[in-house]
């Protein structure tokens, strides 16, 4: 192999290898700094809430008002956050970054027309996805970076944190 080839196979690996290490950080640091807020998920066809070892997740904050239901998929739109009880509900959507003392998310508009905030799925061990499908409830906590990018930190079923060795509302010990 050539010097130049050789010099350039490095230079795609470690521009690879920094790619990783940014989006580790990007994600790590809204968990570790990032403000906490509670979402209610929306009902999601059951039939199709399970596809492998994740659970689709959708949000009741993820419907675009009706003057934004024409912007073209991937726009980025923000929803403005307010606390309604136990949960967040959005309280304005955007085109532009809301003010730093708001607390909002960071959302593109997918294909169909709702908000993909990039926390629709979340990994479950094998064989555990009917906890979720199965639940009444489901609310996830997500940690909110400075410019509104969301990690899921825990998500709530029937009020209770998940648990993959619950088995039919009851929890066994470990």
């Amino acid at each position: 192999m050539s010097r130049r080839m050789t010099i350039l196979l490095f230079a795609v690996v470690a521009a690879q290898v920094i790619g990783l290490v940014v989006f580790a950080t990007v994600r790590q640091v809204a968990l570790t700094q990032g403000r906490e807020v509670t979402l209610q998920t929306a009902p999601v066809d059951p039939r199709s809430l399970l596809q492998g070892d994740y659970a689709i997740l959708d949000y009741e904050i993820a419907e675009l008002p009706e003057w934004l239901r024409d912007e073209p998929p991937g726009t980025t739109i923000f929803v403005t956050l307010e606390e309604c009880g136990e949960v967040w509900c959005a309280y304005r959507h955007s085109t532009w970054e809301p003010e730093p003392s708001d607390v909002f998310i960071r959302g593109r508009v997918a294909d169909r027309r709702r908000l993909d905030f990039g926390i629709g799925t979340f990994f479950v061990p094998e064989g555990t996805g009917h906890i979720v499908e199965r639940a009444r409830d489901v609310k996830v906590v997500v940690s909110l970076s400075a410019s509104g990018n969301a990690v899921i930190k825990q998500v709530l079923v029937d009020g209770r944190p998940f648990d993959p060795r619950q088995r039919d509302g009851s929890t066994s010990s470990p």
